[in-house]
Parts: structure tokens; C-alpha cells; sequence
């Protein structure tokens, strides 16, 4: 004897962000570390170590890639049913990262280090929001 199966019998599959998020997490983790690494690099550099202005810039240059990629992975997600949070944020800090860069070319150091500051701020809570265990799950649907 055999059994069919409808399609009604099926348990239905919930869209997730899989794929994408870890994706996203990748990116946000790579951004947060080379924030982090900024104002090491610029420390040391003000401690004596010159070579250390030059990592401070290549440092900018990977976070200005990196940052160009944070918000796409973010479309990715939200497209899949993730939370729709992680691209209002993604956005908030591509930005953060391009003003900050440019602020930092053109020496405003009285405005690229405040915005430095709360640059690596949101790229570090970026990327421990999406590392936490509720990320994955996909976002409400209203009735």
C-alpha cells in the first residue's frame, strides 16, 4: 500500500535568511575588525611608529570596500525575510565610513575623530547583532 502525498500535507517552509546572512554576518564581522584596528593604527602612529599612518590608510581603503558590500548583503537579507533593520543600519554606516574617510583626507581631525568613534561603534553592534541568535528568524508578517 502507498501513500501520497499532497501538497496540503506538507509542512509549509518558512522563508529564512540563511545563505545571506552568513553572508552579511561575514561582511559585518570583517567591517567591525578593521574599525576596531583604526584607531590602533593611528595610536601607534601618534606613539612613534610612522609606518603605522600608512596602515591606518589602507585600513580606510578596506573599509571603504568592504563598506560598499555590507549594504547589499543587507538588500539579501531583508529580500530573503530578515530583519529589515540590518539595512538601515548597513546604510547608516556606509555612510558613517565615507564621511569619516573623507574627513580624515582632508585632515578635519575635529570632526573625523567623533565620527570615528561612533563609526566603530555601530560597525562592532552591527556585527553582534547579527551574530546573535534572533537574527535568523524571519521578520513578523502583519494580518
Amino acid at each position: 500500500m502507498t501513500t501520497t502525498e499532497t501538497p496540503t500535507d506538507r509542512p509549509s517552509r518558512e522563508r529564512r535568511p540563511r545563505i545571506s546572512l552568513f553572508c552579511f554576518r561575514a561582511v559585518a564581522v570583517v567591517i567591525a575588525l578593521f574599525a576596531i584596528g583604526q584607531p590602533i593604527f593611528i595610536g601607534s602612529y601618534f606613539s612613534g611608529t610612522f609606518g603605522a599612518l600608512g596602515l591606518h590608510a589602507a585600513g580606510a581603503a578596506a573599509l571603504q570596500a568592504f563598506g560598499l558590500l555590507v549594504p547589499i548583503a543587507a538588500v539579501a537579507v531583508v529580500a530573503m525575510g530578515g530583519r529589515w533593520w540590518f539595512l538601515v543600519w548597513s546604510v547608516t554606516l556606509f555612510l558613517l565610513i565615507h564621511v569619516q574617510a573623507v574627513l580624515g583626507y582632508v585632515r578635519a581631525l575635529e570632526l573625523h575623530v567623533p565620527i570615528g568613534v561612533l563609526t566603530v561603534g555601530v560597525a562592532v553592534g552591527l556585527a553582534i547583532a547579527s551574530l546573535r541568535r534572533g537574527a535568523g528568524r524571519p521578520r513578523e508578517t502583519r494580518r
